[in-house]
């Protein structure tokens, strides 16, 4: 089938060069071809599959910023292509654009609610195909830069909990020991010096209790420290000890 039936008038404007991989899934080669040319004059890096379960595969090999995805593919159709991406934790914030013929109502529909972040309809325009991918880029970028700002915040969080939560028994230990170190050095009396090393073992076992809590942390709970700084809240944070567990 010929590309001019595809392709609406437009034009591709030079913009700088793009970091971002683009897949584009897709089994008639004019279109294809059509697709990863246009890609490439805007400087992004492109992969192409022509069946969904080679698409599957490049998903897992190239780790692409956007899919440009076909509906009607071989093996394994789009549908279930935009499904199975959208469904696992690996690749659910991947953008998906689905590039296809079919164009009614429902078709639509149908892929919005599997995942799709857009739907584009054959034939389609240069300029609008690439301001959409523009847009989710900028999207997906946006996003994973908030997901680094909370893990940042929460690491933060972490390590004042852990400097408040453990230096405070470090600062025993070593007072204690350096206790013991004047004792043996002026003989005092064993029981004091038995008392010191309990204060320590003490001390330790609470350092242990603290890296207990955060093995089991399975959500981020803050409290304020001081001068409106957050510290993570170990107790409330951690999941507690079943019964079986305190037996073991």
């Amino acid at each position: 089938m010929a590309i001019g039936n595809y392709i609406k008038d437009g034009y591709i404007d030079q913009d700088q060069a793009k970091d971002e991989k683009i897949l584009v899934v897709e089994d008639n080669e004019d279109i294809l071809n059509l697709l990863l040319r246009m890609l490439k004059d805007k400087g992004y890096r492109v992969v192409a599959a022509e069946s969904g379960d080679e698409a599957l595969r490049m998903v897992e090999e190239e780790k692409p910023h956007l899919v440009l995805l076909d509906l009607t593919l071989p093996k394994v159709n789009g549908y279930d292509v935009c499904r199975m991406l959208k469904a696992s934790e690996n690749t659910r914030y991947i953008p998906v654009i689905i590039v296809t013929c079919k164009s009614s109502t429902e078709e639509k529909i149908m892929g919005l609610e599997l995942g799709a972040d857009d739907y584009i309809v054959k034939p389609f325009c240069r300029e609008e195909v690439l301001a959409r991918i523009k847009s989710l880029l900028k999207l997906r970028n946006l996003h994973y830069r908030l997901i680094q700002t909370e893990k940042l915040a929460t690491l933060a969080q972490v390590a004042v909990s852990v400097n408040h939560e453990i230096n405070n028994p470090l600062c025993a230990i070593s007072a204690n020991a350096e206790v013991i170190k004047m004792m043996l050095t002026k003989q005092i009396d064993p029981a004091k010096m038995n008392a010191k090393l309990d204060a320590i073992l003490g001390e330790v076992d609470r350092i242990k209790g603290v890296i207990d809590k955060l093995s089991r942390a399975t959500k981020v709970v803050s409290m304020e420290y001081i001068s409106g700084i957050q510290m993570l809240d170990i107790n409330q944070s951690s999941e507690p000890i079943k019964d079986d567990e305190k037996k073991e």
